[in-house]
């Protein structure tokens, strides 16, 4: 396996941080055995035994995880869902990033001008000047998330969710690789790449919305193949997909 730090912008497989991937593995492990060992995690998430083990540790200051009785081996104190948990090496928190929270905020609140998003993200504990609040809502609406009503004189142009869209708790990163794209890792896709023109967006929409669909057809199938109970979360989510409209 691969030793060593990785650039930032490279830390991502497959768009999903080597955290997430870790702590994606870690559930499903965790949920089929009841523990998880180190070793299995760093090869189901592809990330090397010392990044595993460091993030494993922190988990365990902040109280996520616990050490059973079998050296090497965790047991899982609390289940925080499908978002990594975020924890510097002594188990404290750490506060979201700009973009989640105004992802969140798109979630909750349904739309949105790059002055609320900036608001947003000061009231989930982070900063994002409104320049960068307003790049990453335009680019959501490039690749189909949000229609966009251009303000009058004065007023700041809104973005609207559009319901369909909403693939999931995970916000849609912006990766500057090559020309810049956006990742969904909600549906572990590339939606966007910019260059392409804006009346694509459309076309970009219904396909976040079939590659949305088929992540929540997985999610069931593994359920009947484990022979488990739908979470909460995903009879939600399956009811919003059914209920929404482009």
């Amino acid at each position: 396996m691969p030793s060593g730090k990785r650039p930032t912008h490279l830390s991502m497989t497959g768009g999903k941080s080597q955290r997430q991937q870790i702590w994606e593995a870690l559930r499903k492990l965790i949920k089929a055995d009841g523990k998880a060992d180190t070793y299995t995690v760093a090869r189901r998430s592809n990330q090397t035994d010392n990044t595993v083990r460091c993030y494993l540790y922190s988990l365990e200051r902040a109280g996520v995880l616990a050490r059973s009785s079998e050296p090497g081996t965790w047991l899982l104190l609390k289940d925080e869902g499908v978002e990594a948990p975020r924890v510097n090496k002594d188990g404290q928190r750490l506060a979201p990033d700009g973009y989640e929270c105004i992802w969140r905020a798109l979630r909750i609140t349904g739309e949105l001008n790059a002055e609320e998003a900036v608001a947003m993200a000061a009231a989930g504990g982070t900063s994002i000047t409104e320049q960068s609040a307003r790049v990453y809502l335009q680019y959501l609406a490039n690749a189909g998330y949000l229609a966009r009503t251009d303000g009058i004189p004065g007023k700041p142009a809104r973005y609207t969710l559009i319901a369909s869209r909403n693939t999931g708790p995970l916000h849609p990163v912006y990766q500057r690789i090559d020309a810049g794209q956006l990742f969904d890792p909600n549906i572990d896709r590339v939606v966007w790449t910019k260059g392409e023109q804006p009346n694509l967006a459309e076309l970009n929409g219904y396909r976040i919305e079939a590659e949305g669909l088929r992540a929540l057809l997985r999610e069931w199938m593994a359920l009947e193949e484990e022979t488990a109970a739908a979470s909460p979360s995903l009879v939600a989510r399956t009811r919003e997909q059914l209920e929404a409209k482009a």
